[in-house]
């Protein structure tokens, strides 16, 4: 059966295109059981034609859609018009981390058949096979079906155990080689799944929950190996990005990794990890096997605010070793950060500026907070009314603007602590990358960052410096 997934990434910032982990490995599996797969990737202002164009080009008997929330509101109006000329001759599911916990979403959208709750590899496929089939569809485990006029809720399958025993995934699918031009010529791979935490604004705190079994699993390192020594081989890239939600969870295994990168692969790598899982004696082996930065998440600097509000545990303490140990080893870094939380005020924020003025990341990245539904705290925006509905037409970049409304920290308020964080935190130390943040998240940066693309990694390399 001809399978056509569809990726939407509109307005998103920064310019580069995306690989999706989720897509690629759904197609490889599909692809490995004998079936077609083919993506049309929607990228920049919503536009809907390329698609059309497709389905009528390819013509597929299954429509996926991965789903993030803030997408969502253009996959709705999507799966509308798609179905309004093709009725019943596409078959059209959902999945991803937005209808696995927004559930609802089958019912309240026009045209969609069915969701995937969950990880998909073999829920999907079972569904393709049953299509092809003409078999029943409305008892797959993982899978909820909307037919004639009922919702058919199944429960869901175990967590899969053993990531080896999946194809990798399908990156020729995106004309991956653009993907890598597009990010500074780097590589992204995942060695696991699942995050050990469950931070309240975030989705892994609901998606654990959905399944039994691991909610955090590792690939073997040499599965992680030789997966970039096939892209390596295939493509012309510089650098590799692991982006896992902790890579360094298990000591034992970073040094493993460490070890055999060094002697097999060799690229410059970075990593993402949280303050409690980057020990010491850690940073020593993965600067020798190449490691160039590693980010680390903040989101909030007050430590009680942090706990109580976002179940963020670590101290400000072990922020400032984790941040010293790289540092002291040569290796740069990277903080991740979020303004715009529920009940935060202006004083609290700058207890984020604060901590970051004392660590000095080599670079930052600042959010505003999204509410994402199924996690505690968009719950918490409802009930205390931060939110007034569920549907927010407005057109804005994600993670650049705020749904919420708050009498202690208005809008414009939480706008201005967004666009001037990292002046804040640098332009006493370093006035060049101080006015080079300044300019990437003032009102005029997603603009500029458009028009300077081909100068954007000369650009990086001073902002990181």
């Amino acid at each position: 059966m001809k399978v056509l997934f569809a990726y939407l990434d509109f307005n998103v910032k920064g310019g580069a295109l995306s690989y999706h982990f989720g897509l690629g490995s759904l197609a490889a599996v599909l692809k490995k059981a004998g079936h077609e797969t083919s993506l049309q990737y929607l990228y920049g202002s919503y536009d809907i034609k390329p698609l059309l164009e497709k389905i009528e080009q390819y013509k597929p008997g299954v429509l996926a859609i991965t789903t993030v929330s803030f997408q969502y509101k253009y996959i709705k109006k999507m799966i509308a018009e798609i179905k309004s000329i093709y009725g019943d001759r596409i078959f059209i599911i959902c999945g991803g981390a937005h209808v696995s916990l927004a559930t609802w979403e089958l019912e309240n959208t026009e045209g969609l058949d069915a969701i995937c709750v969950g990880e998909g590899e073999y829920a999907l496929l079972d569904v393709v096979n049953a299509l092809q089939a003409g078999s029943d569809i409305t008892a797959i485990p993982n899978i909820w079906v909307k037919k004639d006029g009922r919702i058919y809720e199944n429960p869901n399958r175990p967590l899969l155990e053993d990531l080896d025993s999946l194809p990798f995934g399908d990156r020729d699918m995106f004309g991956y080689q653009a993907v890598v031009d597009s990010d500074y010529d780097r590589a992204v791979f995942m060695s696991s799944r699942g995050c050990p935490y469950s931070c309240t604004y975030c989705c892994n705190s609901g998606l654990r929950k959905l399944q039994t079994g691991h909610y955090v699993r590792f690939r073997s390192v040499d599965s992680i190996i030789a997966e970039i020594k096939e892209v390596i081989t295939n493509y012309r890239i510089k650098s590799i990005y692991l982006n896992d939600d902790v890579f360094t969870v298990d000591n034992k295994y970073v040094l493993e990794f460490c070890g055999k990168y060094k002697k097999e692969i060799g690229y410059p790598f970075e990593i993402n990890t949280r303050v409690e899982y980057l020990k010491e004696e850690m940073v020593g082996a993965l600067k020798d096997a190449g490691c160039y930065r590693v980010a680390m998440g903040i989101e909030h600097g007050d430590e009680e605010f942090r706990k109580k509000i976002l179940n963020r545990r670590m101290k400000n303490e072990d922020i400032e070793k984790a941040f010293a140990f790289a540092r002291d080893a040569g290796i740069k870094t990277k903080s991740f950060n979020i303004v715009g939380f529920p009940f935060e005020t202006i004083a609290i924020h700058m207890e984020t500026v604060k901590l970051n003025r004392r660590i000095q990341p080599n670079s930052l990245v600042i959010y505003i907070f999204e509410a994402y539904p199924g996690t505690p705290l968009y719950n918490i925006s409802i009930e205390n009314n931060f939110i007034t509905s569920q549907e927010d037409d407005r057109e804005f970049i994600s993670r650049t603007d705020t749904r919420l409304t708050m009498p202690q920290f208005t809008r414009k308020q939480i706008l201005n602590c967004y666009s001037n964080f990292a002046w804040r935190v640098y332009w006493k130390k370093s006035l060049k990358k101080a006015l080079l943040h300044k300019v990437y998240y003032s009102r005029y940066g997603e603009f500029l960052i458009r028009i300077l693309a081909p100068l954007k990694k000369r650009v990086q390399k001073i902002a990181m410096n």
